[in-house]
């Protein structure tokens, strides 16, 4: 029962609120001075809330002097609250999306072309950025590909459906992975090394390096820095193709 309380706090509920419907619910239809004592608060503090969720269809009224109140269906209330919270996230969403879109456009300083992410959520959120940016080419040497999400392996699907040339080394960890990108089109090939940095580059310009860990990964564009990781990629897979035939 304490969790209701808690999910409409989530929800944005006050704590008057959340606190009389929630006793409505546990105790059944009570007046407002009953209410108020359930809650351990003084009945001026109830009238309004009350009101409030009377008047949203959350609470019904019998009677008129003295007043009942008896609480609507829980499962009612909730899936009200929450279309209303989602209706209000996406304006809220939409809103940031514009804002955001602007300062892109807008460009970085040359200051801050380079960003430092932080564990591996930020590393996948933001390689699936990359990905679904990508434009011709996206080369990866990957030793926590067994560690990547849904979403990012969905994303290089779909850059392999949209002719986007995917290259990527794993490890036999990620073997599973690399199989399903192989089959999507994708130019795949396995290392032995685990102790190697990861990285990705994307249409020879923007990277992504993860300096050995899963702690820190660098994000930025440099066009020297891709073409030499390029090279490396392409020397290290050829090595490993030499090595498995």
């Amino acid at each position: 029962m304490e969790q209701l309380g808690d999910e409409l706090s989530r929800l944005g509920w006050g704590k008057y609120e959340s606190a009389c419907y929630h006793a409505l619910v546990k105790f059944g239809e009570m007046k407002a001075s009953q209410v108020a004592a359930r809650i351990d608060a003084q009945p001026a503090k109830v009238y309004q809330p009350l009101n409030s969720l009377h008047e949203q269809g959350y609470v019904k009224i019998r009677g008129e002097n003295p007043k009942k109140y008896v609480a609507q269906n829980p499962r009612h209330v909730i899936e009200k609250e929450r279309e209303r919270f989602e209706s209000e996230s996406d304006e809220i969403l939409e809103s940031l999306e514009e804002a955001w879109e602007v300062q892109i456009e807008r460009g970085p300083d040359a200051d801050d072309s380079a960003w430092v992410l932080s564990g591996q959520d930020g590393m996948n959120t933001e390689l699936r950025n990359l990905i679904e940016d990508a434009e011709d080419s996206i080369v990866g040497f990957d030793t926590r590909l067994a560690w990547a999400t849904r979403d990012v392996i969905e994303a290089l699907e779909e850059a392999l459906e949209d002719d986007i040339d995917v290259s990527i080394v794993g490890t036999p960890h990620s073997s599973d992975t690399l199989e399903r990108l192989e089959a999507s089109g994708a130019t795949t090939s396995v290392a032995d090394n685990h102790n190697r940095s990861s990285y990705y580059v994307v249409d020879e310009n923007r990277v992504l390096l993860n300096i050995g860990t899963q702690d820190a990964t660098l994000s930025f564009e440099d066009s020297d820095v891709a073409r030499i990781m390029m090279d490396d990629f392409q020397t290290y897979a050829y090595e490993e193709v030499e090595a498995q035939t």
